[in-house]
């Protein structure tokens, strides 16, 4: 009976023991964040970055294992300009054993973004797959590759990872795809490989029908090709499309119909335009240009008096009724014109605005 006794309490001494070692030195009791660290937080949100930076030092300092501590340390280092130490900051950080997954990716999203303010675009580019690799759904890591694809030129990879953020957000429309498509054309067309380039152009139109810089882009191609008909049509294309966005083919049109010998058709394009956009300035700047070689002056005065009371900033319709004036020999209507405007620059000038009329009327 006696050994009995013994043997348990030799147990029970072996027991207490090891309950000793396991809460000293293997159980992890909850951590309290420490004052210090908590008030540096407090710095952060009301905008005092200086006091903050002391803190978070103190922080480390006292605590080498408070790795956000570090991380913010080396964030306020780059805002402040010193990119290089924040780098170093943050790729010791990768140095340290045992770390946590979400350490981890919270130690490379900061070594991107030190990477991407360097200029560092490969490193970056490398920072930031080794975060995908660990978490693969990570959208912030996708849109940081596609800033830093677009950033080095890379497009075609570009419109991989633009068409992977799609997936994430569920995202149906490609419409965004669109400008990387662009893009890859505008590489060819830069090298004069115009059909190649059309090809990619159309297809950037296929995923969105209403992306101007296209449409631009293959009748620039087709001109530059010598094919003139193919040109036109293509830009007015543009203005079935997008008419709102019409007067940005005006210009070329005027000069390829001009050299076509089909210079007249210019008045339907404008009149389309109208239609859709009634206050449209190129289009009614082209129709009285036309007018006025036209003869039909009456018109053309009209039209230009309509713009400059629309548009009292814009200069070429100011010179085109000051012409029509001039040649007409009434100097009364242009003293009424330019007291008109003058007028109007007196308020807007008193109003704040900027006086755009009466700097650009002191060199006529």
């Amino acid at each position: 009976m006696a050994e009995y006794i013994l043997v348990l309490f030799g147990l029970m001494i072996v027991l207490v023991g090891l309950y000793s070692l396991y809460s000293r030195y293997i159980k992890v009791s909850p951590k309290k964040e420490s004052d210090l660290y908590v008030a540096a937080l407090r710095d952060l949100l009301d905008g005092k970055q200086e006091a903050a930076f002391t803190k978070f030092r103190q922080v480390v300092a006292e605590d080498s294992s408070n790795i956000d501590a570090y991380l913010r340390l080396g964030k306020i280092l780059r805002e402040k300009g010193k990119t290089q130490q924040a780098l170093q900051v943050h790729k010791d950080l990768t140095l340290r054993s045992g770390l946590a997954v979400q350490d981890k990716v919270s130690i490379l999203e900061q070594l991107v973004e030190d990477y991407f303010e360097l200029g560092n675009v490969d490193t970056g580019e490398a920072a930031v797959r080794e975060l995908i690799a660990l978490q693969p759904q990570n959208r912030w890591a996708y849109t940081k590759l596609l800033e830093i694809q677009k950033k080095a030129g890379k497009w075609d990879d570009a419109l991989d990872t633009a068409v992977n953020i799609l997936k994430m957000e569920s995202n149906r429309s490609k419409k965004p795809l669109a400008v990387y498509k662009y893009e890859l054309a505008l590489q060819l067309y830069r090298k004069r490989e115009h059909h190649k380039a059309r090809v990619l152009f159309k297809e950037a139109l296929g995923l969105d029908p209403t992306f101007v810089p296209a449409f631009l882009s293959i009748g620039d191609s087709y001109s530059q090709e010598g094919r003139h008909e193919d040109a036109v049509n293509f830009w007015i294309k543009l203005i079935d499309n997008v008419p709102e966005e019409g007067h940005l083919v005006i210009e070329r049109l005027k000069k390829t119909l001009f050299d076509l010998g089909r210079f007249g058709d210019i008045v339907e394009i404008c009149e389309n335009i109208l239609r859709h956009s009634p206050k449209d300035v190129e289009a009614r700047l082209t129709l009285a240009e036309f007018y006025e070689k036209k003869g039909d002056v009456e018109s053309a005065e009209e039209l230009l008096g309509q713009l400059v009371e629309d548009n009292p900033e814009d200069l070429k319709s100011i010179l085109g009724l000051f012409r029509i004036y001039l040649a007409k020999g009434e100097r009364r209507r242009i003293e009424e014109l330019f007291r008109s405007l003058e007028h109007r620059w007196d308020k807007n000038h008193k109003s704040g605005r900027d006086p755009k009329v009466g700097t650009s009327l002191s060199g006529v």
